[in-house]
């Protein structure tokens, strides 16, 4: 079987033959030492006879048969190689030391010579099978370590998550499916199970791994177990900072509503119970002013109602926008109609934009309001930015200084904590505008004040 990591940079396949006849050494490379035993020593026999066919044996004969034991350890292993100098050793003494054509020695100087090159042959070509496997288990020990440093790379740099992880693994090891489980499973024949951290398993169906793809698969299991874990506090960390952040919202609801709701509920009250108990001794005006004062703070309470309503929806995603092509101007003109003091607002000519007039409507109501409360005159402007058009509302105030101007958008905040209000205007105008794929921004105004920009797709969307 072949481990590939395309995905992970690496070039090479590691080759894992679990039939081989040794660490280190194939099948394929195998067959080829003991082709090249048997070819070697009959080509290398009929050479040495063509050249001298009745030369006594020499050293020379004695370092070929060698060389080609030493030649076949290093191609297939251990096995053909004792094969190929024992052979050697046979050959070379029924072939070249006299008695020639058998196997008896004549002297004891020829048999200690062809004892001497048996072990010689034998111990080389066993020192270099080792050394082989050596160099071939280094090999892929290195491969492995490169595979295991790469991973790492990219899982601990955040490349990948648990699900990407899984189908590299189920790549990398050619199984039928790759999957994360939580409770121990059975290992079925042909899966393989291993831990992946605290409380969850790495399940390869359809996968036969050898020790060398176990110990891989063991590194992705751990990898993908602190995958797990580190979504898992993420999770955990995020969920624990909307419960804080909702925790703000709600204090920070009861302290607005507390304190700005009362205000226009103590008005209500006082101006009904007036009317109901003093009503014979009131003249026209005084009831008049009564019936204003009532209409004032019932209007400041429908306007602080209206934000906290369009707040929830926003933070609930509950805002759908219907966009389609709509003349700015009679969005601003239907926003600024129901205002007060209406008349100190001066309107420019506007181009088209592709929004939600009811939402954009709301949007320009809020900013508005907000301008007049700091500035004698507010002025509309708005132009065409290529796709997009920009809408601004000038006003000539106090301003906002640059570090503050991020916190004015933040729901409950007023500008200088003071003015009326649960401060969700600007909150809320900046939210439905993000809804209808636009933005709102704050700039200070030339020769001093604050310009809120709008910036929204054109027509045309």
């Amino acid at each position: 079987m072949n481990l590939c990591w395309p995905a992970l940079g690496v070039v090479d396949t590691v080759p894992v033959d679990e039939s081989a006849q040794g660490d280190g050494i194939g099948r394929r490379r195998a067959r080829l030492g003991w082709v090249l035993a048997l070819v070697g020593l009959a080509a290398l026999t009929g050479l040495l006879q063509a050249a001298e066919p009745g030369g006594a044996a020499t050293a020379l004969e004695a370092m070929l048969y060698l060389s080609l034991a030493v030649a076949v350890a290093l191609v297939g292993g251990r096995a053909p190689a004792l094969f190929a100098a024992v052979a050697g050793a046979l050959l070379l003494n029924y072939f070249f030391i006299p008695p020639r054509r058998t196997l008896d020695v004549a002297s004891g100087n020829d048999l200690l010579t062809l004892l001497v090159f048996a072990i010689t042959a034998v111990s080389v070509a066993a020192v270099v099978d080792a050394a082989a496997r050596r160099r071939e288990q280094a090999r892929l020990a290195e491969q492995e370590a490169a595979t295991l440093a790469m991973l790492n790379r990219h899982v601990l740099g955040g490349e990948y998550d648990v699900q990407q992880l899984l189908a590299l693994a189920r790549e990398t090891f050619g199984a039928g499916s790759a999957e994360l489980v939580t409770e121990q499973p059975t290992a079925a024949p042909g899966s393989a199970v291993l831990a992946a951290g605290a409380g969850g398993w790495l399940v390869l169906e359809d996968a036969e791994l050898g020790p060398r793809e176990l110990a891989i698969a063991a590194a992705f299991a751990s990898h993908v177990g602190v995958l797990r874990e580190r979504e898992e506090l993420a999770r955990q960390s995020l969920a624990a900072r909307q419960l804080e952040a909702g925790n703000r919202t709600r204090t920070a609801l009861l302290a607005a509503v507390s304190h700005d709701l009362r205000t226009p509920l103590a008005g209500l009250r006082s101006a009904a119970e007036t009317l109901r108990l003093h009503d014979s001794r009131l003249g026209d005006a005084e009831r008049q002013e009564l019936l204003v004062a009532m209409e004032s703070s019932i209007a400041r309470l429908t306007a602080m109602v209206s934000d906290l309503l369009d707040m929830s929806r926003l933070q609930t995603g509950a805002v759908l926008p219907i966009a389609v092509d709509v003349p700015l101007g009679e969005v601003v003109r239907r926003a600024i109609a129901g205002l007060e003091e209406s008349e100190r607002v001066v309107v420019a000519e506007l181009p088209t934009a592709y929004v939600d007039a009811g939402l954009l409507e709301r949007v320009v109501a809020n900013l508005v309001a907000n301008a007049l409360r700091h500035s004698d005159v507010v002025r509309i402007e708005g132009s065409t930015q290529g796709p997009r058009v920009e809408l601004r509302v000038v006003d000539r105030g106090v301003g906002v200084e640059p570090a503050d101007r991020a916190r004015i958008f933040e729901p409950f905040q007023r500008q200088g904590d003071s003015g009326t209000g649960v401060g969700l205007g600007l909150a809320v105008a900046r939210g439905l505008t993000e809804a209808q794929g636009g933005t709102l921004e704050a700039e200070s105004t030339p020769g001093g004040g604050l310009t809120m920009v709008l910036e929204l797709p054109g027509a045309g969307g």
